[in-house]
């Protein structure tokens, strides 16, 4: 074999094992039945209120972008993200946003049809959801799975063994609110990024990123990936970086940036 179709052939097999390995990674097992993992995104108070009579009780355009930039961002140009709504928040999106653009819009109904729109798809459950995401062509298309509320789906996936990372807009400011999500179990998620804290239209917020890993009797930290943990001593200065490259580019670059002394994280 001359030496440019070895090099050829040794760049194809590296390629399909990325590509296997980014597939397990999103695809965790179940028996038989694949599932995808996923990530939450939410803005919460300090004692985890997301909303007040139906909307959100705060006006931040910073957070919208985030929002934005975070759900949007894939690893791979051709392929999209995918969004999880129930039926009250894809109703609370204004129509001449819906659906969210560049995203597969997965809205979680057992009633409602939504009627001739692209990119959007409607499923009963959310593991009937992921389910669906991690079979063809959803899992050749697909980058990653993003939960984006409301206050029913949040409560059912917040710290689910299937949850890979969870990102809060977190609300310093006191503000009245109606609807509340579980606190995020500190046993499980681990802050992997926090920005500094922000102002806006008298709000004050920060961003904060934390990662799903276990923490065992010997002090290690484990990531959780297939069903199983790759273990990795923990330390002061937080985890085996490589384990989290499925977070979004723009918070994965962002690990260095961690600032546990500016503010406390409970």
């Amino acid at each position: 074999m001359c030496k440019s179709m070895f090099l050829a052939a040794t760049a194809l097999l590296f390629k399909i094992r990325v590509l296997t390995s980014n597939y397990k990674r999103f695809i965790v097992t179940s028996g038989e039945i694949p599932i995808r993992s996923y990530q939450v995104v939410v803005a919460a108070t300090r004692d985890m209120g997301i909303g007040k009579d139906g909307k959100l009780p705060w006006r931040l355009p910073s957070d919208l972008k985030f929002f934005k930039e975070i759900t949007s961002g894939t690893t791979d140009p051709v392929k999209q993200n995918a969004v999880l709504m129930g039926r009250k928040t894809w109703e609370s999106i204004p129509i001449r946003y819906r659906p969210l653009p560049g995203r597969l819009n997965v809205v979680l109904t057992r009633s409602f049809e939504i009627k001739n729109e692209a990119n959007v798809v409607t499923c009963g459950s959310i593991s009937s959801a992921l389910e669906m995401l991690a079979k063809a062509p959803y899992c050749f298309s697909i980058d990653k799975v993003f939960v984006i509320g409301g206050g029913q789906i949040l409560r059912e996936t917040l710290n689910g063994p299937r949850c890979d990372a969870i990102h809060v807009t977190r609300i310093e400011t006191s503000v009245e609110c109606d609807t509340f999500i579980p606190s995020i179990d500190f046993s499980m998620f681990q802050p992997w990024y926090s920005s500094p804290l922000l102002v806006e239209n008298g709000i004050q917020y920060s961003f904060v990123t934390y990662v799903h890993v276990r923490n065992s009797e010997d002090g290690t930290i484990a990531r959780k990936t297939d069903g199983k943990c790759n273990d990795v001593k923990s330390n002061s200065n937080g985890f085996e970086v490589e384990n989290f490259s499925f977070l979004p580019k723009m918070i994965f670059e962002k690990r260095d940036k961690y600032m546990p002394h500016s503010r406390s994280i409970e």
